[in-house]
């Protein structure tokens, strides 16, 4: 157990360098805060500008439209996005050559696979939010519990979408599913390791942010203002890199055996004693 969590750990650091070779990468994570964002914002000034946000809260129906729409939408452009990071670095580990346009084209090429996901997801999200809504503590324990297994089973659901040629979602599930539980030990600590390495950079970003709002002013509040908004976006942006690049090489070993980006140059038995 123990060993598997350190060798996840690794991973994640020559993960790191992996980005360091394609740092323009950022830009597909970046693009997909800014879209999402502007989404809700421009839905958020239409439900304000016409009155009407205190008629949806106070539907059950709308609410419930609200959430999936909102669910549909986050995991669609989410979705897309980490597409194109995959598909860079698979060709980044077969030596070629790649970019973050070619990533895009390649996740266009799957759109209908992505929508087909997203819909899943929204349509789950819904039915888990309602759960929780009208349950309540017992809602709430069904929902964390059954959101915890979905993450689990969904680990490597972007990596399936991308390189294999399935357009059912019941063979997503099954490739992903079968890809963690050959990886579980190094793909849970990865994750882990994603959010460890960048938690610090996220925590000094958002004291930042609340020391300009709270205690700074002037140049110096607009200074620690604009220090603290990077450094959150950067971690969160290279962070969702890293991880989906990790994802990738575990995927590619899981299905193929192929020891590609981090598990590069190592002896298998240090890497997998076990598969």
């Amino acid at each position: 157990m123990a060993g598997r969590f350190r060798r996840g750990l690794s991973i994640v650091d020559d993960s790191v360098d992996v980005f360091r070779d394609n740092p323009s990468l950022a830009i597909l994570p970046l693009l997909s805060l800014l879209s999402v964002g502007s989404a809700f914002a421009a839905v958020a000034g239409v439900l304000l500008y016409y009155g009407v946000l205190g008629d949806v809260l106070g539907s059950d129906f709308l609410q419930y439209v609200g959430v999936f729409v909102g669910l549909a939408v986050s995991s669609s452009v989410g979705v897309f996005f980490n597409a194109a990071v995959v598909h860079c670095a698979a060709k980044y580990f077969d030596g070629e050559e790649t970019s973050a346009r070619e990533g895009l084209a390649a996740a266009w090429r799957v759109r209908r696979r992505i929508a087909l996901w997203s819909v899943a997801a929204a349509t789950l999200g819904t039915v888990l939010y309602i759960i929780d809504d009208k349950l309540g503590p017992l809602g709430s324990l069904a929902r964390l519990l059954f959101d915890l297994a979905w993450s689990l089973l969904t680990f490597f659901v972007v990596p399936v979408i991308v390189l294999e040629d399935t357009d059912a979602l019941r063979p997503m599930l099954r490739q992903s599913g079968a890809a963690f539980r050959d990886t579980w030990g190094e793909s849970v600590s990865a994750s882990l390791g994603v959010s460890l390495v960048f938690l610090p950079v996220a925590l000094v970003g958002l004291v930042c942010l609340g020391w300009a709002y709270f205690a700074a002013a002037g140049l110096v509040a607009y200074t620690l203002g604009t220090v603290g908004f990077v450094l959150l976006v950067a971690s969160m942006v290279i962070s969702q890199v890293v991880g989906m690049i990790a994802r990738t090489a575990l995927y590619r070993y899981a299905t193929t055996g192929e020891q590609v980006g981090p598990f590069t140059g190592r002896k298998p038995d240090s890497v997998f004693p076990s598969k």
